[in-house]
């Protein structure tokens, strides 16, 4: 008996071990979450994240098998063995030689550092793409905008793929059904390297079958690039029942004909005759009478590279009806969709055969209500001619514009908010950061940065969505890590670095890039310093943020190449880089235009090149090279005082702020003048500027970040909450809903561009100073997070944010609240969740409770009667009385009403009846990477800190045995404790 006891003992225990880690989840081929289409990479990568319910868990083995079977009993492609790593992401194929046009499923499983097992993951699938030039059996055609073909199956069909290349853009149907969800397409250098789309159409087809296609300008046939016409290459594989397999391709014979698209443009807009339709055309036993054969095309080059797109494809993401219809004058019709976007819109409308409506986009509004086109370039009017037959619906296929605002004219009768909806279209790019604030600005400036930030990524990180479109490399590095904390832009990145290499070896340029890429003569060769650094910049950051080493080898020698093409502009007697187009890109220190040509923005870029490639060299093995790098390093360090520093006025060059923040920022000053330097550079700010920054595009991204380091993140916040001119919040105070390209203007006045990312670099800062998001330095890929928000200086202005990033690891957040010494208090916007925590004691008594536009400070709290939820005190007292610590979600949902339409609402609450801290303090650090959490002290000496219900700091020591923390110290303004895996609330109560 006492045996057996002891067995079913043992046998629970061992379960409950099991139970501890769970399986692998979020698996990924090549940075694509499962099922990823057209893998072409002979060895692809595997990620996933780690589960466990234990603190301080890390991997020390995985076991991954890779099969042909969709239940993957065994590794009969790839079976790993139990190999002993913590490595759980990239991790390359090893396994047998992979196949084209082939499935293949796979699933791993972990252990810990103590031998615990997880159970193995759910399968994942990825499916390769044609690995040679060879697999590709059809013809490039063209000749029409809609192809069509027909065949029939003897057999039912298993498995079929669809590899599909259409340029510019395509539109595939199988039997009258669209396939797949993307619009638009990429942009390339084409005649280097041309990207096709994998479909799994298994559930398209029947026995008789039609293939349609149709065809747009993209870039690839547009007046400014023209490449060649409209072309198509297409393979069809079919497994069918038996074994059997049938193909079709793209041949002459396909037939073809002009459709109802009779103009379409990038930058003009698209044309539909809906008299032209041909109904039918997409579905089998077409009468085809009228159509011709297809016409056999040229390849884009001879030599060029067919690949698999390996980015998410460009989709409608969101849709919006208008806020507001006007008519500003007879047959003119204002729609207000109330957000700037890149996209088109939808059409609704029944009227006489041959009416023709055009709808016109805009960004901003004439004081007379009409709209304000300003780009003669690009007219983004699209056309719709009716067929007179009932209610019609058109939406373009070819074309995408900027725009808040529509014209349309030609309405057969008295439009309403249903005739127009929008569409808002970007790269498909995973959301996976999130920051939000108790200060209603800054989200508004969040809002309108992520929203700049995604209307310009269309398939390449584009400048604008209306005037240019083009892949500008400034605007491209400066927001690089705004976007990369803001969404996964692993995929991304791999396939703008491949297009800035393709750019590059294309047509000779000896090692230069463009300013743009694809270049098509936009900008100038070389490029910029500024611009061409994204080609370094991008590929490090790669590596940074993500741990991918493979890509720092595959692109060494290109980043090498344009390096040293750096090299030879360098000024012969001083080695710095002195050549610069743009400079600080569209500043305002000199009063004198957007263009400011400058040897210390070059400079700056060509050192921070220089000492970024020795790194990765040395890393590499490439010892020469690490040392040729170095050495060019140092003499740039050892001359930039000479060169660029007035001892006597303590000035960089001109002594503005963007030259200043960057010699700081470099650690270049001479220990002796740095104060003299930060004085001169605070003077500029606070003084001749009134707290308010002057910087272009490249001072803007280092100014908040320079400032922070320097222990001023006070007056950073200062400058990034101002709402009077030049700043962000004068952009939002004159209606903003994206990023201008310029800081002048007003509401019915501008300079430039209404929806640009160039000014959206300070997101990085959010994150990484507020939110305190980091990685530890000489880490990568969040293997080792630094948790530090720098908020000391500012609690009394920013009582709470809350961030958040999900990495490849797995999720990372932080999250802070800091209370009045008055009462116990919380507030947050619509969206947020409002938390309190009593250090002792229960919440008694809700002293104040609004939801609405309340006003005042904690302790001092006022309600708005014009907007105030009746069942604001109800709400509060359900979640919190009697409770040691509460959430409540902001919402009309959760009040029950919305007390002041399209107003953004906040909720104000305080409490009595406990002891609360002065500060806490969430973290989430993921399984397997560990962490040091700064926790702080908010200008108290003397404080007691608990994580949970465990002290971990009194009387100035750090008290041990709370699990997931090894140690704490003291960092001067912060407790600092290095923690492992798992999530903490640190709550810091101070003397009373």
């Amino acid at each position: 008996m006492i045996k057996g006891l002891v067995f079913l003992l043992s046998v629970l225990a061992l379960a409950f071990c099991q139970t501890v880690l769970g399986p692998p989840t979020q698996l990924k081929v090549e940075y694509r979450d499962s099922p990823v289409r057209g893998i072409d990479v002979t060895n692809p990568r595997f990620s996933w994240e780690l589960q466990s319910t234990m603190r301080a868990s890390k991997q020390s083995a995985y076991h991954i098998l890779v099969s042909k079977s969709s239940s993957v009993l065994s590794g009969d492609v790839w079976d790993s063995g139990k190999v002993p790593s913590s490595q759980s992401t990239l991790i390359a194929f090893g396994g047998l030689a992979l196949e084209s046009d082939t499935s293949y499923f796979w699933k791993v499983k972990w252990w810990d550092s103590t031998g615990n097992e997880s159970p193995f993951s759910e399968v994942a699938q990825f499916d390769t793409g044609l690995y040679k030039t060879s697999d590709w059996q059809g013809q490039w055609i063209g000749g029409f905008n809609q192809l069509r073909t027909e065949f029939s199956l003897d057999e039912e069909p298993v498995r079929a793929r669809l590899f599909i290349l259409g340029l510019g853009y395509y539109r595939a149907y199988i039997n009258g059904r669209r396939i797949g969800d993307h619009v638009l397409g990429p942009f390339t250098t084409f005649q280097k390297r041309v990207l096709y789309d994998t479909h799994d159409v298994t559930d398209y087809l029947s026995f008789s079958n039609a293939l349609a296609v149709e065809l747009g300008a993209g870039w690839y046939a547009q007046g400014s690039v023209n490449v060649g016409p409209r072309t198509l290459l297409l393979q069809l594989n079919i497994q069918l029942k038996s074994g059997k397999n049938f193909t079709v391709v793209s041949d002459t014979k396909w037939q073809g004909i002009q459709g109802p698209v009779t103009e379409d443009d990038i930058y003009v807009g698209e044309t539909y005759d809906a008299r032209l339709e041909t109904p039918g055309w997409d579905r089998p036993h077409f009468n085809s009478t009228g159509w011709s054969s297809a016409v056999v095309v040229h390849a884009p080059s001879s030599s060029v590279t067919i690949s698999s797109q390996v980015i998410q494809p460009i989709k409608e993401i969101d849709s919006y009806t208008p806020v507001s219809i006007s008519q500003p004058s007879a047959g003119v019709y204002v729609f207000d969709f109330g957000q700037n976007m890149a996209g088109y819109c939808e059409l609704t409308v029944s009227g006489p055969r041959g009416t023709k409506v055009l709808f016109q986009h805009a960004e901003m509004l004439y004081p007379d209500g009409n709209i304000h086109h300003l780009y003669p370039n690009s007219p983004e009017i699209d056309t719709y001619i009716l067929k007179g037959e009932g209610i019609e619906v058109y939406k373009p296929r070819f074309t995408y514009h900027g725009f808040q605002y529509v014209a349309l004219t030609g309405y057969p009768g008295v439009p309403d908010l249903d005739t127009l909806k929008a569409y808002f279209i970007h790269t498909a790019l995973p959301e996976t950061g999130e920051i939000v604030f108790s200060n209603k600005l800054l989200n508004q400036i969040q809002h309108i940065t992520r929203f700049a930030s995604l209307s310009n990524f269309m398939n390449i990180p584009t400048d604008c969505p209306q005037r240019e479109r083009r892949g500008w490399l400034g605007d491209a590095q400066l927001s690089a890590e705004t976007t990369i904390h803001n969404f996964d832009m692993s995929a991304a990145y791999t396939n703008f670095i491949r297009n800035i290499q393709d750019e590059q070896q294309y047509d000779n340029k000896n090692g230069n890039v463009g300013d743009c890429v694809p270049f098509y003569g936009h900008g100038g060769i070389p490029a910029d310093p500024a611009w061409g650094t994204a080609y370094t910049l991008l590929w490090y950051w790669m590596y940074q943020y993500y741990g991918d080493t493979q890509i720092l080898s595959q692109y060494y020698d290109g980043v090498k190449a344009h390096l040293e093409a750096l090299v030879s502009n360098t000024n012969k007697t001083t080695g710095l880089l002195t050549f610069s187009r743009y400079g600080d890109w569209c500043g305002l220190a000199t009063g004198d235009g957007c263009a400011y040509p400058s040897a210390v923005v070059s400079s700056f870029y060509y050192l921070t090149q220089l000492e970024m490639v020795a790194s990765v060299a040395s890393m590499l093995g490439k010892t020469t090279d690490a040392a040729r790098y170095s050495s060019l390093a140092s003499n740039v360090r050892s001359v930039w005082n000479r060169e660029f520093y007035n001892p006597i006025s303590h000035i960089y060059e001109h002594g503005y702020q963007t030259e200043q923040a960057l010699a700081l920022y470099l650690n270049i000053v001479a220990p002796s003048e740095k104060n003299n330097v930060i004085k001169e550079l605070l003077n500029d700010i606070t003084v001749k500027w009134t707290n308010h920054l002057n910087t272009g595009i490249v001072g803007t991204k280092y100014l908040l970040p320079v400032l922070s380091s320097i222990g001023r993140t006070d007056l950073a916040y200062t400058i990034a909450t101002q709402d009077t001119y030049p700043s962000w919040g004068y952009m939002i105070n004159n209606g903003a809903t994206t990023l201008w390209e310029n800081w002048e203007g007003d509401r019915y006045t501008t300079y430039g561009s209404r929806n640009h990312i160039m000014f959206g670099s300070q997101s990085d800062w959010y994150f990484k100073v507020l939110g305190g998001i980091n990685l530890t330095p000489g880490t990568v890929g969040f293997t080792s997070i630094d948790y530090k928000p720098d908020v000391n200086s500012i609690v009394n202005q920013l009582t709470s944010v809350s961030s958040s990033i999900r990495t490849h690891r797995g999720l990372v957040e932080s999250s802070w609240n800091a209370y009045s010494a008055n009462a116990l208090c919380g507030d947050g916007g619509e969206g947020t969740t409002v938390s309190l925590y009593c250090s002792d004691g229960l919440i008694s008594g809700i002293t104040f409770a609004s939801y609405g536009l309340p006003t005042g400070t904690c302790g001092a709290f006022k309600t708005n009667p014009s907007c105030d939820a009746k069942r604001s005190v109800q709400v509060a007292q359900q979640a919190c009385l009697g409770k040691k610590s509460c959430s409540i979600q902001v919402s009309n949902a959760n009040f029950g009403e919305d007390p002041c339409p399209n107003i953004v609402k906040h909720f104000y609450i305080q409490v009595s009846g406990c002891a609360y801290p002065a500060f806490v303090y969430r973290v989430t650090v993921p399984v397997n990477s560990d962490a040091k959490v700064s926790v702080p002290k908010i200008g108290h000496a003397n404080v007691t800190i608990t994580e949970g219900q465990s002290t971990v700091w009194q009387n100035g020591k750090f008290v041990p045995g709370t699990s997931g923390i090894s140690s704490g110290v003291d960092s001067g303004e912060d407790i600092t404790f290095t923690a492992g895996s798992g999530s903490y609330v640190f709550s810091v109560n101070v003397p009373k």
